[in-house]
């Protein structure tokens, strides 16, 4: 039987021992690698599609983690003490929360995103390098995943019925919506201009 690019996929759940075997006649030899697939009641037409909602969301979780690290590190002025330890908490959350994706991404046979340049490929947020967001930039953020995070939620529901996913994206929006909630209760009071002004018109 030939080894096909020198991958063996196993359906049962079995333990996988690398193994090396020779390939060729100059002694050198190659490394076989055996691939677990998960077997998890979840066929691999459910799983994969489910894989790229996820890699989607770590990439969105992603990006908003490092514009809040950015918003973080550059705030100044007034209320900087209390801005500085909100964005820090919030970093530190949205950090979490892409541990969690990845993991769960791990779970169902996929591949996690682990770069930059993946993760602004496949984020639906916009990063400025030369920008600083502020909280409204970073609630218009929030708001947006929640939104996107909802009809994740409906189709891991009704197309693929795969409550793992489900329960996780359902305990990531609340997190959206309570770090939504800190943003919108600091801004509430204070007084708005320019774009910020045309949101809170158009709210109304």
């Amino acid at each position: 039987m030939g080894l096909k690019n020198n991958i063996v996929r196993i359906n049962a759940p079995q333990i996988a021992i690398p193994t090396s075997i020779g390939l060729d006649n100059d002694g050198h030899k190659h490394l076989l690698h055996v691939l677990i697939q998960p077997n998890i009641g979840l066929e691999s037409d459910v799983r994969n599609p489910v894989v790229v909602i996820l890699n989607n969301n770590l990439a969105n979780e992603a990006v908003l983690s490092q514009k809040t690290r950015c918003a973080h590190w550059n705030a100044s002025g007034k209320g900087f003490f209390e801005m500085h330890i909100l964005f820090e908490t919030q970093y530190k959350q949205l950090d979490e929360i892409t541990d969690k994706i990845a993991e769960r991404t791990r779970m169902l046979g996929g591949k996690a995103l682990a770069s930059f340049e993946g993760f602004l490929a496949h984020s639906c947020l916009e990063e400025q390098s030369a920008f600083v967001p502020d909280i409204l930039h970073l609630l218009a953020d929030h708001e947006t995943l929640i939104r996107l995070l909802r009809d994740d939620i409906r189709k891991c529901t009704d197309e693929f019925e795969d409550e793992g996913t489900i329960e996780l994206l359902v305990s990531v929006m609340s997190l959206h919506e309570k770090m939504a909630w800190m943003l919108r209760a600091y801004i509430e009071q204070e007084p708005v201009h320019g774009e910020s002004q045309n949101r809170i018109l158009r709210d109304e």
